[in-house]
């Protein structure tokens, strides 16, 4: 089942634990950042192949996915989702899929892999480029973040090494997307994507906002630790809980 057209609610937010897909940006934006996401990887677009590239924390090192963080339409949006004045941004990830990845992600829930408390996140996904079905779009379940699943370790052709099987995909939704749109869910909402089996690549990005008074348990995240700083983009921090995880905006 594709995504209807729809618009920001925060009530379906609330309701559905997910909302848009929203235009955050024009084409000839998205088309930029697309072009200097390839030249991070050492890629052209019109060539795009599998990367060993690290494609966490693109915000630590390069100004223009800072930019794409801190863009005030999604600020804007996460400070209404979080029914907060106070928003911090945490973590990025680009999910790029390459034509011809064989991989999926399963469907999964954030919070599992999240050591925070209170476990507090919204999640903007970004498409730089087109999405759609068989370039492996984004795929929710809207009202599954009511209840925690059980997640186990996945077959060998999952991109994650554990994931939740034997789910019910019969509300899943599709979410095509063209650039320069965005779309919103909270921790437990149960997302994946399928296998990239068309010739156009799928670039797009995570952003995670939580707000200050999240404590990050940083002693449990383990190897993957240093992605985690935290970047106050809006109002004011009162709590001072990450300190020491405070990050540095790129030049």
């Amino acid at each position: 089942m594709m995504l209807a057209p729809a618009t920001f609610s925060t009530e379906q937010y609330q309701q559905e634990g997910c909302t848009g897909p929203i235009q955050f940006c024009s084409l000839e934006e998205a088309a930029a950042w697309r072009e200097q996401f390839y030249q991070a990887i050492g890629q052209e677009e019109s060539n795009p192949q599998p990367t060993d590239h690290n494609l966490s924390a693109f915000h630590h090192r390069h100004r223009w996915a800072y930019d794409i963080c801190s863009h005030p339409t999604i600020v804007d949006a996460m400070s209404k989702l979080l029914g907060s004045d106070d928003v911090v941004l945490w973590a990025m990830h680009f999910w790029y899929k390459e034509p011809g990845n064989g991989k999926f992600i399963p469907w999964h829930q954030d919070a599992n892999y999240w050591p925070m408390d209170p476990a507090i996140n919204a999640t903007a996904w970004v498409a730089l480029g087109e999405t759609f079905v068989d370039n492996g779009c984004l795929r929710l379940i809207p009202g599954s973040h009511t209840k925690v699943y059980e997640h186990t370790e996945q077959s060998s052709d999952s991109a994650f090494a554990q994931g939740i099987s034997g789910v019910d995909e019969s509300n899943a939704i599709d979410v095509e997307m063209q650039p320069g749109q965005a779309v919103f869910f909270n921790e437990h909402m149960l997302h994946g994507s399928k296998p990239n089996i068309s010739s156009t690549a799928r670039v797009a990005c995570s952003i995670r906002y939580t707000t200050p008074e999240v404590t990050f348990a940083m002693e449990e995240w383990g190897g993957d630790k240093e992605r985690i700083k935290t970047f106050l983009v809006k109002g004011e921090d009162r709590f001072h809980n990450n300190d020491a995880i405070i990050g540095t905006i790129p030049e």
